[in-house]
């Protein structure tokens, strides 16, 4: 079992920074990622709020670059390696993952959101094969298909957006409109030829090895029919990744960290940072100060333990 100080759970913008913050207080810190490291960041086609690059920048880029500084400065990360439990054993923390078994003196819980399905029958059948949760993943393996983007909020506008420029995309809208939280997507979107479908349901996606369409509910008219697809990319929203803690701590309703100032939670010694964290904005910007707040007040929870 290989022991640390700080050890973090994902390797988004608040993990990241939290690692960094953590080896620059010179503790003995550890970085654990399910997938590579970025996070919902890296999906981002483009990130034009973040300071510092007036001209906006990939989400790939901006990832690289935060976890090429954090492993400059020392932090060790070791992706691909997903957690499975996080339980206290007096008064040591004791994570658990597919590869290994970790003991740390204070955990930061930075593991960011996981897709919601569509719970329809081809969905887990054909993942992979033409069902995709990530347009700036998998665009490039549908220049000049058909594909249908399911949602109605900014994760699937930009997702739109984003095959648009290779692909002929529908959107399929569950209401009377597609919705984000800035208007100059949607007015992008206006000018993209996205064809936006509004007020339809997905009942199933279709193929045997590949995904050749989807069967869809006007809810207006309780018409069903078909549409031919080459791929259908679900965006219809995240769910905090907190199903790994064996830890009484408090969440709030919809199962998001409940966190105070400091990014401390309801058990001494966890902390946690980012898009898992309850309230407040989802935005990379707030993930890292998140990620910096948590890993100082960390550092003083590590120098008084014990």
């Amino acid at each position: 079992m290989q022991s640390v100080e700080l050890l973090v759970v994902g390797a988004g913008p608040a993990g990241l920074t939290a690692g960094l913050y953590g080896v620059r207080s010179e503790l003995k810190t550890l970085v654990l990622e399910a997938a590579a490291p970025g996070g919902q960041m890296a999906t981002a086609p483009k990130i034009e709020n973040y300071p510092g690059f007036p001209d906006g920048i990939p989400g790939m880029e901006l990832a690289e670059r935060m976890e090429a500084q954090a492993r400059n400065a020392g932090v060790e990360i070791r992706n691909f390696e997903s957690v499975e439990s996080v339980r206290k054993e007096g008064g040591v923390f004791v994570v658990e993952t597919s590869e290994n078994r970790y003991e740390s003196v204070a955990v930061i819980v930075a593991s960011g959101l996981s897709h919601k399905k569509l719970g329809v029958p081809g969905e887990a059948e054909l993942l992979g094969r033409g069902v995709s949760y990530c347009a700036t993943c998998d665009a490039p393996l549908f220049k000049g298909k058909r594909v249908a983007v399911v949602g109605d909020g900014t994760a699937a506008a930009n997702a739109a957006l984003t095959l648009s420029e290779l692909a002929d995309v529908k959107m399929l809208v569950g209401g009377d409109a597609v919705r984000t939280a800035e208007k100059i997507i949607e007015r992008r979107l206006e000018k993209s030829g996205v064809e936006i479908l509004k007020n339809v349901k997905v009942l199933e996606i279709l193929g045997k090895n590949l995904v050749s369409g989807v069967r869809v509910l006007n809810t207006e008219t309780e018409e069903e029919f078909l549409l031919e697809m080459d791929g259908i990319f679900i965006e219809v929203g995240k769910v905090p990744s907190t199903g790994f803690l064996r830890l009484d701590v408090q969440l709030d309703e919809k199962g998001y960290i409940i966190v105070d100032s400091k990014q401390q939670t309801s058990v001494e010694g966890l902390f946690a940072a980012g898009d898992v964290t309850s309230g407040g904005v989802k935005q990379v910007v707030t993930a890292v100060a998140q990620g910096a707040i948590a890993a100082l007040n960390a550092y003083e929870y590590v120098r008084s333990w014990g």
